[in-house]
C-alpha cells in the first residue's frame, strides 16, 4: 500500500485495522515438447499472463525460468518472437492480437544458441472459466474476501519481491503471477464464487499513477467494473488512506465523484440497502480533515453526492489500527470512539497478524485466531456501532522480510486449508451470536470478511495457487455448505 513492497502492509498491516477447475496449471509441460537440456539447459517455470480472451489485444508476456541468455528467443507454437532478455530467470516477449485471433491452447518454448530448447508451456486461449459450483449459491453467509489490486505491474516491480525468482516461486496464483487481463480476472471471479464467496473489497489508491509509475493499481477493480458477466460475484471499494494516497480536502470532491461512479453499476455491495464503502484508517482521515467535525463534513458531502445520484446514501464501514502495531494494548476503544465521533455508520478491521508478544519465528495458526476473536470481543465490548469480523487467511510475509517495526523480528503463521475454513465458520458464528453489533438485522445472513483473497506476499490468501491448489478455496467452500451446528 505504499511505494515499497515492505512499506506497503507496514503503514497499514502491522496495525490492527481492519470448484471445478476446467484448465491445466500454469506449469504443465506440453506433452511431446522438446525437453530441455540437462546442465545448463534453459527451462520455462512459469508464463505471465497465461491465458486470455480469443480475439484479445496483444501484451508483453513475461517468461520465467532459468538458464535464459541474451540470445534466448521465445517461440509461440514454434514461431520466433521479438524477445528482451532482463535477466537469466526472466525474458519478455511481445504477444500480438494476431497470436490471440484463433483458438489454442497454444505453446511456449525458448531456445537458445548455447542451451537448446525449453520445455513448453501451455497457454490458453479462449479463456477457461470454471463453471458454477454447489458454494456458490451458499446462503449461509454474506462472505466477502478483501482484494489487493497491486499485481499489475512487470515482475520486476517490488510488489513481486521474493515471489517469481526467489523461494517462494509456489505461491504462483493458477491464473499467473500478474492479474491485468480480463481473463486472469473473470478466472478469479468464478473461482471466489464457488468457494462461497459473495463479494470482493477492492484496495482502491488515490492517483497511485504518480507514485507506482509501472503498475495500475485499480487494474482488476476497473476491469471487473466494466465486464458484462461477474460470475455472480458482487463488489466494494476498500479506500486506502495514508500518505502518499491520501485524499486532501481540496480534492475530496473529485474523489467522490469515482467512488459513486462505481456505485451506480447494480453489482456494488450493498449493506441495508446503501453502497458500502470501507475506509481503511479512520485516524488518517482525521488527520487529513483536521477534526471530528471535518470528517463528518466530507462523509456528509460523500452521503450526499451519491443521494443526487439517485442512490440512497453511502454505508460508511471504518477501520484503524492502534500505535505499536501488536496485541499488546488493553482495549481499543480509542479507536471505536474516534469511528462514532466521526460519523462512520460500522466498522471492520483489515487484519492483525501480531502476538501480544515478540517472536522471531514461526506461530501456530492458533495465536492468529486468538487475536481474531481479541478484537472481535473488542468491538462487542464497546457495543455502540455495528462491527463486521474479519477472519485472516494466514500472514507469512517472509518473501518481503517484513519485520515487527519496533523489534525487528520476523515472524509467520502456520496454516493449514481446515483452520483457515474453521475460522471464517468462527467468524460466522461469533456473528450471529452477537446479533446486537450485526450491520443487518437477521434474517439477513450474516456478513463476514476474510483477509485476504489475493496477499500471496504475506500467504493471506485463497486463491488458487500452483503449491496450494484449491484445498483452501475447496475448504472454505466446504464448510459454507454444511448446516450449522
Amino acid at each position: 500500500m505504499e511505494s515499497s513492497a515492505h512499506m506497503k502492509r507496514f503503514s497499514f498491516v502491522t496495525v490492527i485495522i481492519g470448484v471445478l477447475l476446467l484448465a491445466a496449471s500454469p506449469g504443465s509441460v506440453i506433452a511431446g515438447a522438446r525437453p530441455a537440456q540437462q546442465g545448463g539447459g534453459v527451462e520455462i517455470k512459469a508464463l505471465s499472463p497465461n491465458s486470455s480472451e480469443q480475439g484479445g489485444t496483444g501484451f508483453v508476456l513475461s517468461v520465467v525460468g532459468k538458464n535464459f541468455t541474451s540470445a534466448s528467443t521465445v517461440l509461440w507454437n514454434g514461431s520466433s518472437l521479438p524477445t528482451k532478455f532482463v535477466s537469466s530467470m526472466l525474458i519478455t516477449a511481445q504477444i500480438t492480437s494476431g497470436e490471440l485471433a484463433k483458438a489454442g491452447p497454444d505453446v511456449v518454448t525458448v531456445i537458445d544458441p548455447g542451451g537448446g530448447t525449453s520445455n513448453g508451456l501451455k497457454f490458453e486461449v479462449p479463456c477457461v472459466v470454471a463453471q458454477p459450483a454447489p458454494a456458490a449459491a451458499q446462503t449461509r453467509a454474506q462472505v466477502g474476501a478483501y482484494y489487493f489490486d497491486g499485481w499489475s505491474g512487470p515482475l520486476t516491480n517490488f510488489h513481486f519481491d521474493g515471489l517469481p525468482f526467489g523461494a517462494y516461486q509456489g505461491r504462483q496464483p493458477i491464473s499467473g503471477w500478474q492479474d491485468k487481463n480480463v481473463c486472469a480476472v473473470e478466472r478469479q471471479l468464478a473461482w471466489a464464487h464457488n468457494f462461497g464467496v459473495d463479494f470482493f473489497v477492492f484496495d482502491w489508491y488515490w492517483k497511485a499513477e504518480l507514485h507506482e509509475s509501472s503498475d495500475n493499481l485499480d487494474s482488476a477493480l476497473e476491469i471487473m467494473h466494466g465486464l458484462a458477466d461477474r460470475h455472480g460475484m458482487q463488489y466494494a471499494i476498500l479506500y486506502v488512506d495514508g500518505p502518499p494516497f491520501d485524499v486532501s480536502a481540496a480534492d475530496w470532491p473529485e474523489a467522490v465523484s469515482q467512488w459513486v461512479g462505481y456505485m451506480k453499476d447494480p453489482a456494488y455491495m450493498r449493506v441495508n440497502g446503501k453502497p458500502v464503502f470501507f475506509v481503511i484508517d479512520v485516524g488518517e482521515m482525521f488527520q487529513i480533515f483536521g477534526s471530528d467535525s471535518g470528517v463528518r463534513k466530507a462523509l456528509e458531502q460523500f452521503r450526499e453526492a451519491a443521494r443526487e445520484q439517485g442512490l440512497p446514501g453511502v454505508y460508511v464501514v471504518g477501520g484503524f489500527g492502534i500505535p505499536d502495531g501488536t496485541l499488546g494494548q488493553k482495549t481499543l476503544t480509542q479507536g471505536f470512539e474516534i469511528a462514532k465521533a466521526d460519523g462512520y455508520d460500522a466498522t471492520a478491521f483489515y487484519n492483525y497478524p501480531f502476538a501480544p508478544h515478540a517472536i522471531n519465528g514461526e506461530l501456530p495458526f492458533s495465536t492468529l485466531v486468538e487475536a481474531g476473536y481479541w478484537t472481535w470481543n473488542q468491538a462487542k465490548g464497546f457495543g455502540v456501532l455495528p462491527f463486521i469480523p474479519t477472519a485472516m487467511a494466514g500472514w507469512d510475509p517472509r518473501p518481503w522480510d517484513e519485520v515487527e517495526p519496533k523489534t525487528g523480528d520476523l515472524m509467520w503463521y502456520s496454516r493449514t486449508p481446515a483452520e483457515v475454513a474453521n475460522f471464517v465458520q468462527d467468524a460466522i458464528q461469533w456473528a450471529n451470536a452477537n446479533s446486537q453489533v450485526r450491520p443487518e438485522a437477521a434474517p439477513a445472513p450474516p456478513l463476514v470478511l476474510i483477509e485476504a483473497w489475493n496477499e500471496f506476499g504475506e500467504r493471506s490468501h485463497m486463491l488458487p495457487t500452483v503449491d496450494d491448489g484449491f484445498s483452501y478455496g475447496d475448504a472454505i467452500g466446504q464448510m459454507l455448505l454444511k448446516k450449522p451446528e
